[in-house]
């Protein structure tokens, strides 16, 4: 009787705190300062970097899948692309992040395509990024098989916003049309719960971040064109 009577109030706290974060903190919307500059290239969510790879040849060198390395194709599903050197960055949203998206460049919206999927679960890679164990993509193969939502942003360079879904909230939201001109730091789109963003940029871009990094969408730069 004494221990329910403890456990109870604790019990109250501890929902309304969840109620707090999953339907007001969640969803929160930041003002974020927008660095000026057409040669900077933004990042499109908020995060820790969990990868910087170079793409040849159509490879990621990503060891997921009992292999170490996976087609670009996989990434990119049903997306036209040139075949043509990239390179990406990972950036794994946390359950705590704002998971607004937001333009990477300046540009036109060329091509959006959403393709839908079984999901799998990131709790691996978020245990791992928590901890700082790396590589923190091994054994996530969420990162090629879930839901996800490619924009195709042409401005001075062409780049590619890859919106990856979790497995307990697959909603991915799209803010944007095909056709349509964005600002960089523009809001595109958002993800709900747990999440992941992946940015293919070409080589001409001189990426400044490294995995382990924590980034803000729209206010962290990513790179510079060069």
């Amino acid at each position: 009787m004494i221990i329910s009577i403890v456990l109870l109030p604790v019990a109250i706290i501890i929902f309304i705190v969840y109620l707090y974060w999953r339907f007001r903190y969640f969803f929160r919307d930041p003002i974020r300062n927008i660095p000026v500059g057409d040669s900077l290239v933004l990042s499109p969510a908020d995060g820790t970097v969990v990868y910087v790879h170079p793409i040849e040849k159509e490879t990621i060198p990503i060891s997921i899948k009992n292999k170490n390395e996976i087609h670009l194709r996989e990434m990119l599903r049903n997306t036209d692309y040139k075949n043509a050197p990239y390179q990406i960055v990972g950036i794994f949203m946390h359950p705590t992040s704002v998971h607004i998206n937001r333009s990477p460049i300046k540009g036109i919206i060329k091509q959006i395509v959403y393709t839908q999927n079984k999901n799998l679960p990131m709790t691996k890679m978020w245990w791992k990024v928590l901890l700082k164990i790396s590589p923190y993509e091994k054994g996530s193969p969420h990162v090629t098989e879930n839901t996800r939502n490619v924009i195709e942003i042409v401005g001075r360079i062409t780049t590619f916003v890859v919106q990856i879904a979790d497995i307990y909230v697959s909603k991915i939201a799209c803010y944007v049309k095909e056709g349509e001109s964005v600002n960089s730091g523009q809001k595109i789109g958002a993800i709900l719960i747990g999440s992941q963003v992946d940015l293919l940029l070409p080589i001409n871009v001189n990426i400044r971040v490294k995995k382990g990094d924590s980034v803000k969408a729209g206010e962290s730069i990513i790179g510079d064109i060069k």
